[in-house]
C-alpha cells in the first residue's frame, strides 16, 4: 500500500491554522489528519483529507483562520482555504495569487492575510 505524505508546505499550513484558529475541536482533527488524495492543477491544490471517525465534529461557527504564503517563487504570493463538511475536516485548497505555483514549493514564509 503507497502511503501519501504531507509535504512540508501542507505540514506548516495546517499547524499555522491551528495555532491561529484556537478551537480544541478543529485541533484534534488535525492532530489525526492523514492525506487522503492531493490533486496539482498547476494554480494549487486540491489536498483531501481523512480524519479519525471517533474525532468530534467542528462546530458550524468555527471558521479556520488561514495564512498567506509568501515566496520569491511566486509572482503575487498565495493563499489556501481549509473545508469542512458536516463538521469534519474535507480538504485544503493552496493556490496562486496569479500565476503559476510550484508542485514543489520549498522556500516560503506564513504570514496573516489582511
Amino acid at each position: 500500500m503507497n502511503v501519501i505524505q504531507f509535504n512540508q508546505l501542507e505540514q506548516k499550513l495546517l499547524h499555522w491554522i491551528d495555532s491561529n484558529t484556537s478551537n480544541p475541536f478543529l485541533s484534534k482533527q488535525i492532530e489525526s489528519v492523514s492525506l487522503k488524495r492531493r490533486d496539482y492543477t498547476r494554480t494549487g491544490f486540491f489536498i483531501y483529507l481523512n480524519v479519525d471517525s471517533a474525532c468530534a465534529s467542528v462546530p458550524a461557527n468555527v471558521q479556520p483562520i488561514c495564512p498567506l504564503i509568501k515566496s520569491q517563487e511566486l509572482f503575487d504570493g498565495a493563499g489556501c482555504n481549509l473545508f469542512l463538511r458536516e463538521g469534519q475536516l474535507h480538504y485544503l485548497e493552496i493556490y496562486a495569487r496569479g500565476g503559476f505555483l510550484p508542485e514543489n514549493l520549498e522556500n516560503f514564509q506564513l504570514q496573516p492575510d489582511v
